[in-house]
């Protein structure tokens, strides 16, 4: 679901907790001081439960004492991920110790996130009731506030772990707190990144890929990169840098065959679309009920990686002045194709990036120069950041699209 109203998130603890009051009162004191925000607290039941309502922003908020371990089979997916594991190896003995929880919630609307039920939402739809908080905007800033509430209740006592739901992210505590101090959304807290791969010959390196569980609240769909012998690392960083250019003010989704990469041409990545039910390569039965995004490495100069279907850079053309060699024999053909790659040279430059044709010519050779000059050069796009991008997302704005071995 896009934008999901109610967002949770589950702390962990190994004693009793006494001062969720406290807790509460400096977390609007502090979300005052940062927003301006000011709550009334319509419903409490002191030392267990409160109720928080932003007027303003129609925004409602939940703290919630437990005197008990949390029901165990919430877990049972977030132990299935193996990044969850590599995280924090003991998690599955920190949930065992654990003997109280602390329950969050954030949801925008006065009936608090209850129409996410089908059967309300379905109502609501038929008498034009539209869904309460259903922008990205709105969904960033739920993720925000949750992201203080987990902070401010660590700062008054350290959980053993903390369960973030929206992306089934479970790590220890000590942990949760740099993976949440960044306000960039979506980030590391917010896309959790599922290790997949065959298990690997004695003396094989092994092969991992990625599957992504939170990218379909902003895009709709989950992220996948095939196991691959770049590390797995790498291709996250890729990830990132794609759900950057969709999620940003002005931002899209790379169309279904073209590429990507920052503008030094250290990274190239090609993006496939698949549908519901696609036959992607992975075989976990979720899988065939989430379309995809596929992130196909081609080159990662870094780490000395070039893909066989990497087109070189020299092959480029200039898209207003085509070789007549690339393009279809058909008039209405050749317009379309010109009217298509004008519109993505249109998004590209949207987000400060530049829109770059590529084709593959005979034996690998750049195709044959245009039949008529080129036109006089465009004003150069700002330059990109150097090095290599930053997994929290900074600096991940992918420079160079274009539609490659054509």
């Amino acid at each position: 679901m896009l934008y999901p109203n109610r967002v949770q998130a589950a702390l962990l603890f190994d004693r009793p907790i006494s001062d969720l009051e406290a807790i509460m009162r400096d977390f609007a004191r502090i979300e005052g001081m940062r927003s301006g925000a000011q709550f009334n607290v319509p419903e409490a039941n002191p030392g267990f439960f409160y109720r928080l309502f932003g007027g303003a922003e129609e925004l409602m908020i939940t703290f919630e004492y437990l005197d008990r371990p949390a029901a165990s089979e919430v877990f049972r997916g977030a132990l299935s991920s193996p990044f969850n594991g590599i995280a924090t190896p003991d998690i599955r003995e920190r949930i065992m110790r654990s003997q109280t929880h602390i329950l969050l919630e954030v949801s925008h609307g006065v009936m608090g996130g209850v129409e996410e039920d089908p059967k309300i939402a379905a109502f609501l739809s038929q008498i034009g009731t539209p869904r309460a908080g259903a922008s990205q905007s709105q969904f960033e800033r739920r993720l925000s506030v949750l992201a203080l509430m987990a902070r401010v209740t660590s700062e008054h006592t350290m959980p053993l772990a903390v369960h973030w739901t929206q992306s089934d992210m479970l790590i220890g505590g000590e942990l949760f707190d740099g993976l949440a101090a960044s306000d960039d959304a979506p980030g590391p807290l917010h896309i959790h990144p599922f290790l997949f791969g065959p298990r690997p010959a004695m003396g094989e390196e092994p092969l991992v890929g990625i599957r992504t569980f939170g990218a379909r609240h902003w895009l709709g769909r989950e992220i996948i990169v095939q196991p691959s012998v770049l590390p797995w690392a790498a291709n996250l960083e890729t990830v990132f840098a794609f759900l950057k250019v969709a999620t940003m003010p002005n931002g899209y989704v790379i169309p279904d065959g073209d590429t990507f990469g920052p503008e030094d041409r250290s990274l190239s990545c090609r993006v496939r679309h698949h549908a519901a039910g696609a036959d992607i390569g992975y075989a976990e039965p979720e899988a065939a009920d989430v379309p995809f995004y596929e992130l196909v490495p081609l080159k990662h100069l870094a780490l000395g990686f070039v893909a066989e279907g990497h087109v070189p850079e020299s092959n480029a053309f200039d898209d207003r002045a085509f070789p007549a060699a690339v393009m279809p024999d058909d008039q209405d053909a050749k317009m379309a194709l010109a009217n298509e790659w004008a519109e993505k040279r249109r998004l590209a430059e949207g987000v400060g990036g530049r829109f770059e044709v590529r084709a593959m010519g005979d034996g690998g050779a750049a195709p044959p120069p245009p039949v008529a000059p080129a036109p006089a050069p465009v004003i150069a796009p700002s330059p990109g950041q150097p090095g290599l991008p930053g997994l929290r997302g900074r600096g991940l704005t992918p420079r160079v699209f274009g539609r490659k071995g054509l």
